[in-house]
């Protein structure tokens, strides 16, 4: 992994303050993540940059010898920021707006910008959501400069990359009776009752493969239809990643339905061709795009090409 400026800037204020955990009050990132990317620092150097001193850190003979080094860099890069960068920003974007479908915007998007955030405490991100004609409509005009959809957006000005697949569960309150079941057989579909959410991709793909089930209830939001079956009124549909918080917390059960495992819906990351994207938005693609590699279960920060 290439050594980065903001490996570098975590580094100096190390070194400055001689405390971990003042350090990263001062730049406004978590302890955790200032111990990271000091690793990954000593990873890239292969060597020992500093060793534990009582409360605080010490520098070894290479960890002052790289400070030095990266002293006239870091200075260099404070010059171009007082040169270029305006106090107000202009010319540099602060805020950064995401897009998103309801599901994805539910956990996938909501992890990957709270490590987002953490690194970049400045940037102050606004999430619209939609469903994805409406998101489309939102890249293309501008009103969005990056965003997640569950549908492939057909359209010559619109990128689209995948990013993961998502798999749909059936999940009923544990204090439902159903919650004794294990299975739902597709004969008793039309008998159990069913809170749904009022179109989106899950409805759409059930009227696909032909199933009938016995609606009771129909939400206009996933939140609604999570509380709705909380409630106990019936067995939801969700995203997996949707559902996991219940599932972890222990207020809600999968029930398996066998042909639920053959939908697959695949989530992608959109943004407008001509236009490309920002610094921001580039920085929360490379982000994104981390979950493509094998064995990641949460975004991680891997690499970003600015400090």
């Amino acid at each position: 992994m290439p050594m980065t400026l903001h490996q570098l800037s975590i580094f100096e204020s190390v070194a400055r303050h001689l405390n971990i955990t003042t350090a990263s009050r001062s730049i406004r990132i978590s302890q955790p993540s200032v111990t990271k990317q000091l690793r990954l620092l000593e990873q890239e150097c292969d060597v020992k940059l500093y060793v534990k001193s009582g409360r605080g850190v010490k520098l070894t003979l290479k960890g002052r010898a790289l400070r030095v080094a990266a002293k006239p860099i870091l200075d260099q890069m404070e010059e171009l920021r007082g040169r270029f960068v305006s106090k107000g920003g202009k010319g540099v974007t602060k805020d950064l707006v995401v897009g998103s479908t309801p599901s994805p915007a539910a956990y996938f998007l909501s992890a990957a910008l709270r490590s987002f955030v953490e690194l970049y405490p400045t940037i102050h991100p606004t999430i619209r959501t939609g469903y994805p004609d409406a998101i489309k409509e939102m890249v293309l005009s501008g009103e969005v400069e990056i965003a997640l959809t569950t549908t492939f957006p057909d359209h010559p000005q619109v990128i689209a990359e995948p990013i993961y697949t998502e798999e749909i569960v059936a999940v009923v309150s544990t204090k439902h009776p159903l919650a004794r079941k294990k299975t739902l057989k597709e004969v008793e579909l039309m008998q159990v009752p069913f809170v749904m959410m009022t179109g989106g991709r899950i409805a759409e793909e059930i009227a696909k493969m032909g199933l009938k089930l016995n609606v009771v209830i129909r939400c206009e939001s996933v939140d609604l239809e999570k509380e709705t079956v909380q409630a106990g009124l019936g067995v939801g549909l969700f995203y997996r990643g949707s559902a996991e918080a219940g599932l972890r917390e222990g207020y809600f059960k999968i029930i398996e339905i066998r042909r639920l495992k053959e939908i697959k819906i695949n989530c992608f990351v959109i943004y407008r061709k001509e236009k490309g994207l920002s610094s921001n938005g580039r920085d929360l693609l490379t982000l994104l795009q981390q979950w493509r590699k094998p064995g990641r279960s949460e975004p991680n920060i891997v690499r970003f090409r600015r400090p």
